[in-house]
């Protein structure tokens, strides 16, 4: 899914693509980012290299199931949250 120019602008605090013709901004645990217009949950997933397996992902405050990922598209002003399982610890 991804095309043009990945940037990340540090004083402007924005992170993504640029030079694309079509880009929502949303904002990824926190961060604003520029993502590709049409891009799915799972588009978003891939290209930051997070697998689906390992993470949960809350999407303006609902939890999403894993089927659900390849056809959430991400819309402009769209808060996602990515949450990693962490395993260990004893009984």
């Amino acid at each position: 899914m991804s095309k043009g120019t990945f940037i990340d602008k540090a004083n402007s605090g924005l992170i993504g693509y640029q030079g694309m013709e079509e880009t929502v901004r949303i904002h990824v645990n926190g961060e604003a980012k520029a993502w590709p217009r049409g891009a799915t949950v799972a588009d978003l997933l891939q290209d930051l290299d997070i697998k689906t397996e390992q993470v949960a992902v809350e999407l303006n405050l609902e939890i999403l199931d894993r089927t659900a990922f390849a056809h959430r598209a991400l819309n402009d002003g769209d808060r996602v949250e990515i949450m990693s399982f962490i395993g260990g610890g004893s009984f």
